[in-house]
């Protein structure tokens, strides 16, 4: 009725001596399944620290595993990337092509307070999920989005200690901040702010490959 293409779950549930549920429970897949009839394709889920009375394994990232093998054809944006269990996200993520990471609290919660455990994480979520699959999110409740948008813009790895990670670039920003949120939700970008093929950042990228194989 509403044209609806996402929704937003906890897998938590502040009620009598409830500890919460998981993608995994029957009740769940029938969500799921009732979401694809609708033609809802991007399920947001809550995946960070717990909160009391839960147990810590509350929103522990694996039942996203088994709803994404299930439901090949739904995209799962895991919000805030399973923190502070970031490990157990990417090796998740990396295996199941339509799990993203959703940066919401990541940004805002890490790029100033923590600036090189968010280089860490950043790094870790370039290297094994990828800048395709990385989603700018505001925590909008909590913060305005402003200042975490010119944050990141302007954002690059703080040191040579993290030079092993993948580089950071326009291109990366763009995608991440918009663009990859655009194609989950078929939302038309306009010319200008798409990417332009062959890119100097692009080329600059192919020359290192090519040296870097010809070095071998």
């Amino acid at each position: 009725r509403w044209g609806a293409k996402g929704v937003k779950l906890y897998t938590a549930e502040w009620k009598d001596e409830s500890r919460g549920w998981t993608l995994k429970d029957p009740e769940a897949y029938r969500f799921l399944e009732k979401s694809q009839e609708l033609g809802i394709k991007n399920v947001h889920v809550h995946k960070g620290p717990t909160i009391w009375p839960l147990d810590k394994d509350a929103f522990d990232v694996s039942d996203v595993d088994h709803a994404a093998t299930d439901f090949p054809d739904l995209n799962f944006i895991v919000e805030h990337v399973g923190l502070p269990r970031i490990e157990d996200f990417c090796f998740m993520a990396t295996q199941e092509p339509n799990v993203y990471a959703g940066l919401s609290v990541v940004i805002g919660g890490l790029m100033h307070a923590r600036p090189k455990f968010f280089a860490k994480v950043m790094g870790e979520l370039l290297f094994w999920v990828g800048e395709d699959k990385m989603t700018f999110g505001s925590d909008y409740s909590i913060w305005e989005p402003k200042w975490q948008i010119e944050g990141f813009v302007d954002w690059d790895y703080p040191s040579d200690e993290f030079s092993d990670y993948p580089r950071v670039n326009t291109d990366t920003k763009k995608k991440i901040l918009g663009l990859n949120a655009a194609k989950l939700y078929d939302i038309e970008v306009p010319a200008e702010l798409q990417l332009q093929e062959d890119a100097p950042a692009d080329q600059e990228d192919a020359v290192l490959v090519e040296n870097a194989g010809a070095a071998v």
